[in-house]
């Protein structure tokens, strides 16, 4: 069992608490958010470019780097979301809904700040987790077999699902469309084409960020552009309006409207912190079912039309997976995501060998981690607060100038993802989906989270199969298959029973 060491703890605070250490977790701060709120550029990219300086600097500048830029990145993919509707990062598609939603109110600063809080709060929970339960919590997480991951993800499809709308239907429709895509591509097992056309290209499958590009961004666009072709006149001048609009300071976010959120808040870090422990589900898997879980318990009728409590719920979810993310990482070398295994990487390539005994070998190093944790986010409020208003001034420029110049970056960043030019195609395509969404007034947030869980949900069921020799009951087997299921079969039950009660009460 791991124990305190002052000796280690005093040596970890001297060294985290310097000023160099400081300055990397700025340039990492900056660095993640920055390239969080450019749609394309997912925050995995710079953390790989960093990976190599982890041969030159010492553990506590190299973590101190690629801690501050994840954190910010994950806070960052908000900022696009809630200011274009357009997520900088796969983890802040929840965050689209409300947070647009609230700009086109001219609420563009209380939801930028909402995020901002929401995400420090979140990011502080997992932390805090990560330091007090990394063990106890990290020797659950090799208790989710094929069965029990199973049983998970159909848990959170069903609550997206159920709860993301007021017609199940269109949640159950609009889910079928995000299966289909996401299974377009090979087999995970036979290796054998499905639904590929004929295309080359398709054989790797239909791309997360070009999907969620398309999807958010080019509905709006389109849009814009409708306006803009309706006044002609208008294009590419800035009236006297539009300089005042430019100058006219928005209301901040208040503390009592801070505190009406601590339902989503809490929930979110909660929900947060226990998917970011279990290799897979990451930071968009927590923020919708964070997402979706508080909107059957919220006294917010403006839930999913411009909620603070709603991007609260998203937010705080999506950073909470940031420390948690480490607790498998650090007592099973398990990396979670993509971006826990590019932190395994810079960990191992300084000489650290993670698994179940780091936290015994490596006591300082397993120190300064938690500390880098904790400390990048007051950085991250910090640096948040700074750029806020540089955001929220880019809402107010006209349409005529702004949206020609986000197709743009779209277009850019789609390409710079794979340096595919056919994924310029994907995401035109997802815009067409986007624009039958907005036409049809379906939810998005089914069709996002079935993209993202079927190909972890196939895999997990056939290996069970696999395992279990085609019996079924295997994802019955254990208690924590069990309690998953009896939650799953519970909620569903209480969904239909609060719509019997609705719609009897309307006649």
């Amino acid at each position: 069992m791991f124990n305190f060491d002052m000796e280690a703890a005093r040596i970890a605070f001297t060294t985290v608490f310097a000023l160099d250490t400081a300055l990397f977790i700025m340039i990492g701060i900056v660095v993640g958010i920055t390239v969080g709120a450019i749609p394309g550029l997912a925050h995995s990219l710079p953390i790989a470019l960093v990976l190599p300086f982890s041969f030159i600097l010492p553990i506590h500048q190299t973590m101190g780097l690629l801690i501050g830029t994840y954190q910010g990145g994950t806070y960052g993919g908000s900022i696009t979301a809630i200011s274009f509707g357009t997520p900088g990062t796969s983890g802040a598609a929840a965050t689209v809904a409300d947070g647009y939603a609230l700009t086109q109110q001219g609420k563009g600063k209380k939801a930028l700040q909402m995020g901002l809080y929401a995400s420090v709060i979140g990011g502080m929970f997992g932390s805090l987790v990560l330091i007090f339960l990394v063990v106890p919590i990290g020797m659950m997480a090799p208790r989710f077999g094929p069965g029990e991951l199973t049983a998970l993800y159909i848990l959170a499809l069903s609550l997206v699902v159920v709860f993301s709308t007021e017609n199940p239907g269109k949640g159950i429709l609009s889910a079928g469309i995000g299966f289909f895509l996401a299974i377009i591509g090979r087999d995970i097992i036979t290796g054998g084409l499905r639904f590929t056309f004929g295309l080359r290209y398709m054989q790797a499958g239909f791309p997360l960020v070009p999907l969620l590009m398309g999807f958010f961004a080019l509905p709006e666009i389109i849009k814009q552009i409708h306006w803009v072709i309706k006044d002609p006149e208008s294009v590419g001048k800035i009236g006297d309006d539009d300089v005042d609009l430019m100058k006219k300071k928005e209301e901040g976010l208040t503390f009592k409207e801070l505190l009406q959120s601590w339902r989503g808040i809490t929930i979110g870090s909660i929900l947060g912190t226990f998917l970011g422990a279990l290799p897979g589900p990451g930071a968009t898997l927590a923020s919708y079912t964070s997402y979706s879980v508080n909107s059957q318990i919220t006294n917010d009728p403006k839930y999913g039309k411009g909620s603070l409590e709603g991007v609260a719920a998203a937010e705080s979810a999506n950073n909470a997976t940031c420390g948690a993310t480490f607790i498998p990482l650090l007592t099973f070398g398990i990396p979670g995501s993509s971006i826990a295994a590019l932190l395994m990487a810079a960990l191992i390539m300084e000489g650290i060998p993670v698994g179940p005994r780091v936290v015994v070998d490596h006591t300082v190093v397993v120190y300064i981690l938690f500390m880098l944790m904790l400390i990048a986010n007051p950085f991250n409020l910090l640096f948040g607060k700074l750029l806020i208003p540089v955001f929220t001034r880019l809402t107010k420029i006209p349409a005529s100038v702004l949206w020609p110049i986000i197709m743009v970056f779209l277009v850019i960043g789609t390409y710079a993802y794979n340096s595919r030019p056919f994924d310029i195609i994907i995401c035109i395509l997802a815009g067409l989906i986007g624009y039958f969404y907005k036409w049809y007034k379906l939810p998005d947030g089914p069709l996002i989270l079935a993209f993202l869980v079927t190909p972890l949900f196939e895999a997990s069921f056939r290996q069970a199969l696999t395992i279990a020799r085609g019996n079924y009951m295997y994802f019955l087997g254990s208690g924590i298959s069990q309690v998953i299921w009896l939650i799953t079969i519970g909620s569903i039950f209480l969904f239909l029973k609060k719509r019997k009660k609705i719609t009897a009460a309307s006649k």
